[in-house]
């Protein structure tokens, strides 16, 4: 802490971006990427026989210009330009040009040990995760490369090119944080993907609403004063070399948590099926995120109890929401239009059926429809009523009554 400006630097970058309109939770997600972006392969923690580094794949999920998606994201990329080591790929891309922009961004750094690690720590930053994959029909061979980097592979990637043969990355480290909504995930995504493979990697953050409303976000004077520690801070992150070792406090109440995690829980705060292939990596997210949480703290490579537990209350925050991502993504030829009947019903707590069918026609005809609204019904979100909230007939009438799990969260009707 004596070279440190600032006691937590995302406390400190949470209080920079204060007066800005993206959901917090974006924010938040942003500083964790940032971070892991400057740690970069030349830092991690061992458990026993397993390297694990703290390297992200990060998806904002929201609709359109609800959340402020990529204005998060800006906001993180300006101090990652403050850090010449960092180096990016483009946002639009294909595997060979990834698999390239890897490879040449090879470098060499002093550990503690005395040792030179050469490592091709890559980061990713991609507004639009459906521009970055491609079309589902075509994405096979990316989402598989991006399985395979994520856990950082100890070997060398070998690969082969259309003109010099085979080619060989050493050390790699891919960081990603990307924007899409859920839409756009369910085109770039094909059904079978959900739940396994790539999807059980990413941590996708869902927010429904802006923050606030700041129609000027200004840089005051203090946050400009903020925006130098930051950046002066961010330097010194970026600097870390080696391994983080838990403390025997921490490892001793790591391995008893551990030893009794379930990751089908009943209690788990996400129910949906297509995670629980992520619950099974939970645990190893947690201690990636561990290693942020100390490198935002302190120059030296420990992990103490407390920056377990802080990194746990991060994820479960985002973690009761993480199910609305895939809201558009099934199996079901009618999984979007249920969505979208969904939200219109949710946002009007109460509305005709005649009023639905104004505004979905050039989406579904009525046969789509009636298969469509009878789905929702046996969701429990939806009650159909034949009269009106104030006693109005004539007219066939949907409540919205509760979001998944029961939880009540519009028009109570008895």
């Amino acid at each position: 802490m004596a070279n440190r400006n600032l006691s937590h630097w995302i406390n400190g970058y949470m209080r920079f971006v204060e007066n800005t309109e993206p959901a917090r939770q974006f924010q938040l997600w942003t500083a964790f990427s940032v971070i892991a972006s400057v740690l970069r392969r030349k830092t991690w923690l061992s458990l026993g026989r397993i390297k694990v580094h703290p390297n992200l794949y990060i998806v904002f999920v929201a609709n359109p210009g609800i959340a402020r998606k990529s204005q998060a994201i800006t906001f993180g990329m300006d101090f990652l330009n403050q850090i010449p080591e960092v180096q990016f790929s483009a946002d639009a891309i294909t595997r060979e040009a990834l698999l390239d922009d890897l490879e040449k961004s090879a470098t060499e750094d002093p550990l503690p040990d005395g040792t030179t690690l050469r490592h091709s720590s890559l980061s990713i930053v991609a507004k639009e995760f459906e521009s970055f994959l491609g079309q589902k029909k075509e994405n096979t061979k990316m989402l598989v490369l991006l399985t395979d980097l994520y856990d950082c592979p100890i070997d060398a990637w070998k690969y082969r090119t259309k003109h010099s043969g085979s080619n060989s990355i050493a050390a790699a480290y891919l960081n990603m944080q990307a924007a899409t909504t859920p839409d756009s995930l369910a085109s770039c995504l094909p059904a079978t993907a959900i739940g396994g493979g790539l999807t059980s990697r990413i941590m996708f953050i869902w927010a429904d609403r802006k923050y606030k409303k700041v129609s000027r976000p200004i840089i005051t004077p203090d946050e400009a004063e903020l925006r130098k520690f930051l950046i002066k801070d961010l330097y010194s992150i970026s600097r870390i070399t080696g391994e983080f070792v838990m403390t025997p406090e921490a490892m001793s109440k790591w391995d008893d948590w551990y030893d009794a995690y379930e990751e089908m829980s009943v209690s788990r705060l996400c129910q949906d099926p297509s995670f629980d292939s992520w619950y099974s990596r939970k645990p190893g997210l947690i201690i990636k995120l561990s290693i942020i949480c100390s490198a935002a703290k302190r120059d030296e490579t420990i992990v103490e109890w407390d920056d377990i537990l802080e990194s746990m209350s991060y994820i479960e925050a985002a973690e009761r929401n993480m199910g609305s991502s895939f809201r558009s993504v099934g199996r079901s030829n009618i999984a979007t239009e249920i969505d979208m009947v969904l939200q219109i019903i949710k946002t009007r707590k109460v509305i005709t059926e005649k009023e639905i069918m104004s505004i979905v026609w050039k989406d579904m005809d009525s046969l789509k429809f009636d298969n469509v609204i009878e789905t929702a019904i046996r969701t429990g979100r939806v009650k159909r009523k034949y009269n009106g909230p104030k006693g109005e007939t004539g007219e066939i009438w949907y409540y919205f009554t509760a979001d998944k799990g029961g939880k009540n969260a519009g028009t109570k009707v008895s």
